[in-house]
């Protein structure tokens, strides 16, 4: 093909005001001659030059970019194949809503995105939203009012009075200080309320029955369904290990011989069985079998939930031999079990000696082991096991120790002089 002068044009394409020439650019490859031809114009204010085959295929390619120029869809940039998947999918979601367009979608979530000020997405911001919702729509219903419907369940249920008094009587602490619907308490409001109460395995169990409490409310419709509530926002406070503290034998001895006649069938079995101090709280007369030398721990009255037999051993039977009755609690009757511990604490004191915590039931398990020199032994007895025998309860102490402590034993008919063999 001849061409032009040099850098003229060898055909001009015209629409409208749109001009586009095309240009004769042959190849050369290894001395042979392959045709070319390469027309160009202006887009976004850059020049755009594209070449094709065969003038033909220039000259319909022109057209069409000068018919586009023209009529302003030009100025659209040229889309990439991932851009075009894109819009391909982003056509099909906006069929599916008529009235929508994309441009005004992608100007929504510009605004709504800029509202939020990187506090989140907008999905975030819906599901706020959608619960706020939800929230406005439930039932309302009181604190107190709550503790009331929760407390008529468990009735119902026929769970142990030692239970229903203990939970209940911390709810009621806990809708004492909160007079408001339930579902507007704030994961923050009871935290601060737990630090007041106390620290460590105390707050602990506080926020166990108030989730317990929470929960209730939440499987009865009062709560939202779908989301955590308040008191599972509340995470666990931590416990401090607490030392394990024993009692010696001239110390136990002190004790028992400074209790009043009420508590020492009590002290005899938290000394000699160690039972834990929920189970000798909830234990009854009719579960100590002397004849056959046991005590039954029901599984209602157990930590565990499990039965088991304790073994009376010979200076225990002793004991309780002194104070046997037929029936009726084997504790002092107090209403709850914190005042029976602390009336253990305050004979502590008047004997002299120092209260450890659980000391009765870490001294059993000390001198138990000691004389019985098997951890499965004294573990099954305790309703443990081997490793918390070890980790919890266990003190090192010496097999003479051991015999003394269990050979502690009421002296004559006075219950309060007592004897052990050093």
């Amino acid at each position: 093909m001849r061409a032009k002068a040099k850098n003229q044009p060898i055909k001009v394409v015209t629409h409208k005001n749109q001009v586009i020439p095309i240009y004769y650019t042959p190849d050369e490859k290894k001395g042979k001659i392959y045709e070319s031809f390469t027309y160009s114009f202006m887009q976004h204010g850059k020049r755009v030059r594209r070449r094709a085959r065969t003038l033909k295929e220039a000259e319909d390619a022109a057209k069409k970019a000068a018919v586009q120029l023209a009529d302003g869809t030009g100025q659209l940039r040229t889309l990439r194949p991932s851009e075009i998947a894109d819009f391909i999918t982003a056509e099909k979601i906006l069929h599916r809503h008529p009235g929508f367009t994309l441009a005004g979608i992608v100007s929504e979530w510009e605004t709504a995105t800029a509202a939020l000020a990187g506090l989140g997405g907008i999905a975030d911001a819906v599901s706020a939203f959608v619960k706020a919702s939800k929230k406005a729509t439930l039932p309302e219903c009181s604190v107190a009012k709550m503790v009331e419907k929760f407390m008529e369940a468990k009735r119902r249920a026929n769970l142990s009075d030692f239970y229903l008094d203990d939970i209940e009587r911390k709810l009621d602490r806990f809708a004492l200080a909160f007079r408001v619907n339930i579902s507007t308490v704030a994961p923050e409001e009871i935290i601060l309320w737990l630090a007041k109460q106390g620290s460590g395995r105390n707050a602990n169990n506080l926020r166990s029955s108030v989730a317990t409490l929470f929960s209730f409310a939440r499987e009865n419709g009062f709560l939202p369904r779908d989301s955590k509530h308040a008191a599972e926002l509340v995470k666990k406070a931590k416990e401090k290990p607490s030392k394990i503290g024993i009692y010696t034998p001239e110390e136990i001895t002190k004790i028992i011989s400074r209790s009043s006649e009420k508590f020492i069938p009590a002290l005899a079995i938290a000394a000699f069985a160690g039972l834990r101090s929920t189970e000798i709280f909830r234990l009854d007369w009719q579960e100590i079998k002397l004849d056959r030398k046991i005590i039954v721990v029901e599984a209602d009255k157990a930590k565990t939930a499990s039965r088991r037999i304790v073994p009376i051993l010979p200076n225990l039977a002793a004991w309780l031999e002194v104070h046997k009755k037929q029936k009726g609690r084997v504790a002092p009757d107090y209403h709850n079990l914190d005042n029976m511990t602390r009336g253990f604490t305050a004979i502590c004191h008047a004997a002299g000696v120092t209260p450890q915590r659980n000391g009765f039931r870490h001294s059993f398990a000390s001198y138990r082991l000691a004389t019985e020199k098997s951890a499965d032994a004294v573990a099954l007895e305790m309703g443990s096991s081997p490793r918390k025998l070890f980790t919890n309860y266990r003190e090192l102490v010496t097999e003479e120790e051991g015999k003394a402590w269990f050979s502690i034993t009421p002296n004559g008919s006075h219950e309060k002089v007592v004897s052990f063999a050093a």
